[in-house]
């Protein structure tokens, strides 16, 4: 693996961390924050601009209690100050509404900006059964 897929599947992780600890400042260092930025959860339509994104993430956060996400199948490529990352992920959490499995295909776009590699879309699509 090249040191810039390296930083990549980091930069990956560090999405995923921010996730599982449910904290929108995490999440606020990971993304690239401008109208660029677009994001589709699963089952909801696509959010465009890091305000929307922000603000999806902060009432995830509010309902949820606890999330765990295992990731896998993951791959990577990078083109330039590009980088994609497509993988899949099995996610447990817990709400008020109760306990709740999936398992989604997702893929993160990534884009390198001072050398730092900040998210710029995330797709995520629940994968059949």
């Amino acid at each position: 693996m090249t040191p810039e897929q390296e930083a990549v599947i980091e930069a990956n992780k560090n999405f995923y961390r921010a996730i599982q600890s449910l904290s929108i400042e995490q999440m606020d260092a990971v993304w690239w924050q401008d109208e660029s930025a677009r994001c589709v959860h699963p089952g909801w339509d696509l959010l465009e601009g890091w305000e929307a994104i922000r603000e999806s993430w902060q009432r995830i956060f509010e309902d949820t209690r606890y999330v765990r996400i295992s990731v896998s199948l993951q791959s990577v490529r990078v083109e330039g100050p590009v980088a994609w990352v497509a993988c899949a992920e099995k996610i447990s959490s817990a709400s008020e509404g109760g306990f709740e499995n999936a398992l989604v295909q997702t893929t993160n776009i990534f884009l390198e900006h001072d050398g730092q590699w900040y998210l710029v879309h995330h797709h995520a699509s629940h994968m059949p059964s």
